[in-house]
């Protein structure tokens, strides 16, 4: 399993059984939720360009904010590869006419499976199994609901915070990472979704944010990958 963070932000390329999977794309200079005048959120640094990443086999949406699903980056893409992602957000993709196979994540070909959490609407978390082991992506952090096992965590060490009629905690930070890490019996947890970006609008008004670093965390910067196999862990 190669796990390769494509920027600073929660952009990734999985690899494992020989299959290119994109998680996340946002390669787009900003993005906005609702109307600029309430959120919009500018990368800092170069991002990729679409053509310089390897095609992807497929294509994976955890969440249905722009910062996950952005129309503007995804709309560079072949409509041809496939694209998973839960029946609500496939929605709103199907919506731009685009992608040409829409795959719910319940009858995906790949094993991804939608973990309980407590706050499933802000704080989704994905159990990946492969043949080289089991990921556990949890872009916002969370808290689970139900018990799993994995070897890899991903999740933000970023706390973001907005008052309660905004959406509350959005990133969980570094305390719920850990105890994530330590609940899943995880070996490695690496962060992700802690991009230092430039913010407009009520939101970035509002926003409290505090990043705590933590020895025990792997913090890859764009274009660095991670490499993990189960056989190492068995030999």
């Amino acid at each position: 399993m190669q796990l390769t963070k494509l920027n600073a932000d929660s952009s990734w390329m999985f690899y494992f059984d020989g299959l290119h999977v994109l998680v996340d794309p946002w390669f787009t200079e900003s993005q906005v939720d609702f109307h600029p005048w309430f959120s919009r959120q500018f990368h800092i640094d170069e991002q990729p360009s679409v053509a310089a990443i390897p095609k992807p086999d497929y294509i994976f949406i955890s969440h249905r904010y722009t910062d996950h699903c952005n129309r503007e980056t995804l709309l560079q893409l072949d409509a041809n590869i496939p694209l998973i992602a839960l029946q609500s957000i496939l929605k709103k993709i199907e919506a731009w006419g685009h992608f040409k196979k829409l795959i719910p994540l319940s009858e995906a070909p790949l094993d991804i499976q939608l973990v309980a959490t407590r706050q499933n609407l802000v704080h989704k978390a994905y159990l990946v199994t492969s043949s080289s082991g089991k990921l556990l992506y949890a872009p916002h952090g969370a808290q689970l609901k139900q018990e799993c096992a994995a070897e890899i965590v991903i999740a933000s060490t970023l706390r973001y915070e907005l008052p309660i009629f905004l959406g509350g905690v959005i990133n969980l930070g570094l305390k719920v990472a850990l105890d994530l890490k330590e609940s899943v019996r995880a070996r490695h947890l690496l962060c992700t979704h802690a991009e230092n970006k430039r913010a407009e609008g009520l939101v970035a008004l509002l926003a409290k944010k505090k990043f705590q670093k933590n020895a025990g965390i792997t913090y890859l910067n764009p274009g660095e990958t991670f490499s993990f196999d189960l056989s190492e862990i068995k030999n």
